[in-house]
């Protein structure tokens, strides 16, 4: 015990004469950090969102058989271009005008007289047509009959004692036997089928000597000079859109020589008023010129609707940002050549978020600021920073590229 006693002496005579206080070693400086800090500028901002979109012909036609009867005339195939056809204007000839203009050097026969009046459909091409045999052998009498009752009505009005009810009665039977003609006329017009608009026959359900009903479906054709693509727009980005605004159309599916996706221009022509009750979407609907018919219907493409613009946004970098909680923080490098100290601009506004940027707004960040856009997880207000512009780790091979 003596022993331990002795032991222990010196050191609390050491202690007592040690000077008072924590310690006697200097408190170590604090350590500057470095940066990344880049001056921003105001530039222009366009945010847009990718929507997909189905292409498809602007009109359908469906071409149907206005009467029953056989299928006489019937030359295109599936894939084929329609052409747009209407029938031509009739031109009604009397009897002696057409034996007139015969002439005696060819004149004409009594079904040449009889049918006349259907010397324009002579060559006429359609679509398709119907069987009119019989129809033109009830023409043939029909003007007979007219024929007869403009003779009646002649002798009528050049015999002196014809009273007015004889020529009433010679005039009425003109008329009906007119009247009479127009009807079978019409009726034979009628098994001539054509299509309004020129187009490509993508169905054909009918063949060349089949039997059909009136108002049956022999073809489908596809009006291709003028191509819609339909896109859904959400209800929140609707006023990004208007009636009359040209919009790229970028078609994956169709190559340009260069192995480029196909890029069409396309004006919007319809916005609907009403939206989706589920999507809560409308549909537009671009209309794309296709003149050349190089591009096919049916497939799909895309584009892209800018529904946030600003000329003089202030754009940072994600990694300028720091959390903390619900409150939103930026650096700035206060100090000149490359040395100063980190100022923190505290609850910013941010705008618009992209995948690796942010827009921030207010008052808060000025142009011209440098903004510590790598190195702000770990900085405080008043931190000593040495900052450089250029990312160190970024190296430049001999060509210049990084």
């Amino acid at each position: 015990m003596r022993l331990c006693t002795l032991l222990l002496l010196p050191l609390c005579l050491f202690a007592a004469c040690s000077p008072s206080g924590a310690g006697n070693m200097d408190e170590p400086s604090k350590a500057m950090r470095s940066v990344i800090a880049q001056s921003v500028q105001p530039q222009p901002l366009d945010v847009s969102i990718k929507l997909p979109v189905t292409i498809r012909p602007k009109d359908v036609i469906e071409l149907r058989a206005p009467v029953g009867g056989a299928i006489v005339n019937l030359p295109y195939d599936k894939g084929d271009v329609i052409p747009a056809a209407s029938l031509p204007p009739a031109v009604w000839l009397e009897a002696p005008e057409f034996i007139d203009a015969r002439g005696p050097e060819q004149p004409a026969t009594d079904a040449e007289v009889a049918l006349r009046n259907l010397r324009h459909l002579d060559g006429f091409e359609c679509f398709a047509r119907i069987e009119s045999t019989q129809l033109e052998e009830s023409l043939w009498e029909a003007q007979e009959g007219y024929d007869q009752a403009v003779r009646d009505l002649k002798r009528t009005e050049e015999y002196a004692q014809s009273t007015g009810a004889q020529l009433d009665q010679a005039r009425t039977r003109r008329s009906m036997a007119r009247a009479n003609v127009n009807r079978v006329l019409a009726m034979i017009n009628d098994t001539y089928i054509c299509s309004p608009l020129e187009g490509v026959l993508i169905e054909k359900l009918r063949l060349e000597g089949e039997y059909v009903n009136g108002g049956e479906l022999i073809g489908r054709v596809a009006v291709m000079k003028t191509l819609v693509a339909d896109l859904e727009i959400p209800e929140a980005h609707r006023a990004a859109i208007q009636v009359g605004k040209e919009m790229r159309v970028d078609i994956g599916a169709i190559k340009d020589d260069a192995g480029k996706a196909v890029a069409r221009m396309g004006k919007v022509a319809l916005i609907d008023s009403v939206a989706h009750p589920q999507t809560h979407s409308f549909t537009v609907e671009l209309h794309i010129d296709n003149a050349d018919r190089a591009l096919p219907a049916g497939i799909f493409g895309t584009v892209y609707v800018v529904i946030y613009s600003r000329p003089d946004a202030l754009v940072v970098p994600l990694s300028a940002l720091k959390l903390a909680g619900t409150s939103k923080m930026l650096y700035v490098a206060v100090g000149a050549e490359g040395e100063g100290t980190a100022k923190e601009l505290r609850n910013i506004e941010i705008g618009h978020l992209g995948r690796d940027w942010a827009e921030i707004k207010g008052d808060a960040l000025k142009p011209g600021m440098k903004v510590v856009v790598f190195g702000a997880q770990g900085l405080n207000d008043g931190d000593a920073i040495r900052w450089t512009e250029k990312d160190p780790y970024i190296m430049k091979d001999e060509g210049g590229a990084q």
